[in-house]
């Protein structure tokens, strides 16, 4: 089906906050195409090449770096220009040796370079569990992916982490929420944080419950929802 109608590109000025560019420049900024993730907290491909990564000077070259295949998110050739990106995507650049991956720290969406075989596995968060047609259970994960297993198999719960193979998105492991998890913050006043959780202090009714975590600033209170459970070699 065709997009009639719909708008490709945003002002500059109007562009979300989390977005890392600087406010001068040109009016117009490539719109990501709606998908993984919110608009609030997504960029597009070319925002990443041109103002982010400055791998390319303009659309056109940009058009061509993808056109050719070099550019890979979450082990998967990307051509659209207009491609989301967001927390925890891993970004591949094979033929300049560029491996990236996504994470928010202070309020900003910021590109962290690791090491080749890191982009091997990808990070998500369950968001919610949900019971399917044949009493399977299905993970819902933070960027908008699934997977179903068979309900003896089910050792999950929201807020753990689990480990995706890149590309073949096979499950390779959790890192549970729990005490001694190491936690890192990717929302809120404490964005960018990483500690270890002490407490989660659970409020009554509807109300967020409370994280308390030990980090080298010293005890982060933060809520619940922020935290996202990551191995000992992340860095922010």
């Amino acid at each position: 089906m065709a997009s009639h109608g719909m708008t490709r590109h945003i002002r500059r000025l109007a562009a979300p906050r989390a977005l890392p560019i600087s406010h001068k420049g040109s009016m117009y900024l490539r719109k990501p195409t709606a998908g993984r993730h919110s608009k609030e907290y997504a960029m597009s491909m070319l925002l990443v090449l041109r103002d982010v990564l400055h791998l390319v000077c303009d659309k056109r070259e940009a058009k061509m770096v993808l056109g050719r295949g070099d550019v890979l998110v979450d082990g998967v050739v990307v051509k659209d220009d207009g491609f989301p990106l967001g927390l925890m995507d891993v970004i591949a650049i094979p033929k300049a040796a560029a491996y990236y991956r996504v994470v928010l720290n202070e309020g900003k969406l910021k590109l962290v370079s690791i090491k080749a075989e890191e982009t091997k596995v990808k990070l998500c968060k369950i968001s919610d569990k949900r019971l399917v047609r044949g009493g399977r259970i299905q993970l819902c994960m933070h960027d908008g992916r699934t997977h179903i297993m068979e309900r003896e198999e089910d050792r999950f719960k929201v807020g753990d982490t689990v480990k995706l193979s890149i590309p073949k998105q096979q499950l390779q492991g959790a890192l549970k929420l729990e005490k001694n998890a190491r936690c890192y913050v990717y929302k809120g006043r404490h964005s960018g944080e990483v500690g270890v959780l002490e407490e989660i202090k659970v409020r009554p009714g509807s109300k967020a419950s409370d994280a308390f975590l030990k980090a080298t600033s010293g005890t982060v209170i933060t809520r619940k929802d922020y935290l996202f459970v990551v191995p000992e070699e992340f860095k922010v």
